[in-house]
């Protein structure tokens, strides 16, 4: 895992701007006790969840499965914050998952149940869109609304959010998050040309 890590240090640094999307893992993992639970939750952007998270407990990574159903991560999330009540728990959300189930976040917020949502938003269903580029060239209803406001929609539900675009400003918003003691998203606006860790098409 070591030798691993130092093979990614360059893309886990990253200063692109826009934001690489594994900047945001580079800024997370250093804040992940061995007790934490991660949850993916999306296409693309939860690929590099999978390529760079290693759970240091059993349970310590969720997902929908190998057919990515997306909109299973926030009742994850709901059930490991009630199963380990003392452990991180973060929730890692593509755009486009995001739009699934986010509505959500009001159980957490009525049942007091605080869990850090981090969203990689490209604007975009990557997991479409980058496949049919590579095969067509051109790209058929993969693009999202620009820089959706997710934090807001988790503030006005009663948690607590943030938009970063700044890569400089990940590590601080993820601090903020830990800390909050209420459902915390933090959206960050990431690369949607970035090449996502991927074995295949798609197709």
């Amino acid at each position: 895992m070591r030798a691993a890590t130092a093979r990614d240090a360059e893309l886990l640094n990253a200063e692109a701007d826009p934001i690489h999307p594994a900047r945001i893992y580079g800024e997370l993992l250093p804040r992940l006790a061995d007790d934490a639970v991660v949850i993916g939750d999306g296409g693309d952007f939860v690929s590099f969840a999978g390529k760079f998270v290693e759970p240091k407990l059993p349970g310590g990574w969720l997902d929908p499965g190998p057919f990515g159903c997306l909109g299973a991560g926030l009742g994850a999330a709901i059930a490991a914050r009630i199963a380990r009540p003392s452990s991180q728990v973060v929730l890692m959300l593509g755009d486009g998952a995001a739009g699934m189930s986010l509505i959500d976040v009001d159980t957490l917020v009525r049942h007091r149940l605080p869990v850090v949502i981090v969203v990689g938003n490209n604007s975009a269903w990557g997991l479409e869109k980058g496949p049919m580029n590579f095969l067509y060239g051109y790209d058929v209803a993969a693009d999202l609304a620009p820089h959706t406001r997710y934090d807001q929609v988790v503030t006005a539900l009663g948690g607590g959010g943030e938009m970063v675009s700044d890569p400089r400003d990940i590590g601080p918003a993820l601090d903020r998050a830990f800390t909050a003691e209420i459902p915390y998203l933090v959206n960050v606006m990431t690369d949607v040309t970035a090449a996502y860790p991927r074995s295949t098409t798609g197709v």
